[in-house]
């Protein structure tokens, strides 16, 4: 086998982790069995697709930013907005590290096209980072509905709400989320 090939197993081998990695907001609120993080990762990029085509965004890189956005997660766990309020400038680091770690198989210029893309997300410049974030955000409201329909106490996943709401920053993002969480839906 051919070390490219090697590399990308490795690689492989560490973004199946994340299908066991139970995103810890939804522990917190008391969720059994909750999403993983390639759950979120999976709506995320299906969600971000659809509005990068109608919004005649760059879908491509959108999708590729969207797959990529919690693979440092595979090694730092869960990163709650919680935890990085805790960590401040910490957590930064420990993303940028995880992600290279998690990339480092993968060949040169695979990788600095990746950690371009991830770097382009932190830094919130694009308007393609900038949908991403609030789809982001709206994934989680629509996971917190979800789980609200199941039965679970819409007391104990309001702050999911609140949170998303308050954090969207587009005009498309807010308009999706009023769509979205409207009391027809929810």
């Amino acid at each position: 086998m051919d070390q490219e090939t090697v590399g990308i197993l490795d690689f492989s081998k560490k973004m199946q982790r994340l299908k066991g990695i139970q995103r810890e907001g939804w522990i917190r609120a008391g969720v059994k069995n909750p999403e993983s993080v390639a759950d979120h990762v999976y709506a995320c990029a299906m969600l971000s697709m659809i509005v990068g085509d109608i919004h005649k965004l760059d879908t491509e890189r959108l999708i590729r930013m969207a797959l990529l956005h919690d693979l440092p997660e595979n090694i730092t766990g869960d990163f709650t907005p919680r935890k990085k309020q805790k960590l401040g400038r910490q957590a930064r680091i420990l993303e940028k590290r995880a992600a290279s770690a998690t990339l480092n198989t993968l060949p040169a210029k695979t990788q600095r096209k990746y950690l371009a893309l991830m770097d382009e997300y932190w830094k919130q410049e694009s308007d393609e980072s900038k949908i991403l974030r609030d789809i982001d955000k709206i994934e989680m409201a629509l996971q917190a509905v979800r789980y609200v329909r199941e039965g679970y106490p819409r007391r104990n996943l309001a702050e999911f709400l609140n949170s998303a709401r308050k954090e969207l920053k587009t005009s498309v993002g807010r308009a999706f989320f009023e769509a979205a969480t409207s009391a027809k839906r929810v």
